[in-house]
């Protein structure tokens, strides 16, 4: 009686991870609003007696890409004492927010760096940012990570440029 013969052993090839497009974000700011609390601590062992919490909104129309669900936006600028910059080289970010498609339009959470929130209030005070500038993933399972954000006063050529080939 033969023997079975026995089975190729077959080599399973790690499928790698396919690069992930790259998209520029560009929102026309419309209207902004500030919120901030300052209470005390009631965890049960705080590190901090008090709790602050500082959040800037800004709302505008998306500019680019085009073709989403909704052109309306509202992005929320979180203040954090960690990205004080001794502090932040500790660091090991994935991304510095992110931005999440909902039927009603898009939310998204960008972290800046504390003290950068005075300059930017005082500019929108006076009325001088207009623009919102974000890169990050293309929107996948509603959701998409921001690698870099700005806040201008004008679009540059280079970004009408950036924005005219993502048009296509």
């Amino acid at each position: 009686m033969a023997e079975p013969k026995p089975k190729a052993v077959r080599k399973t090839r790690r499928r790698r991870k396919p690069r992930e497009e790259i998209v520029n974000y560009i929102v026309a700011i419309e209207d902004w609003d500030w919120g901030y609390s300052f209470s005390l601590n009631a965890e049960r062992r705080p590190i901090d007696p008090y709790q602050e919490f500082r959040h800037l909104q800004v709302r505008g129309r998306l500019l680019q890409p085009t073709g989403l669900q909704s052109d309306r936006v509202e992005i929320s600028l979180l203040p954090s004492p960690e990205l004080i910059t001794d502090r932040r080289k500790e660091l090991e970010p994935v991304a510095l927010g992110s931005l999440a498609a909902r039927p009603d339009g898009i939310s998204g959470n960008i972290g800046i760096p504390w003290d950068a929130l005075t300059p930017i209030l005082q500019m929108l005070i006076a009325g001088r940012f207009r623009f919102v500038l974000m890169r990050g993933t293309s929107f996948r399972h509603r959701s998409a990570r921001l690698n870099s954000l700005r806040l201008e006063t004008k679009l540059t050529e280079d970004d009408l440029s950036i924005a005219e080939e993502a048009a296509g």
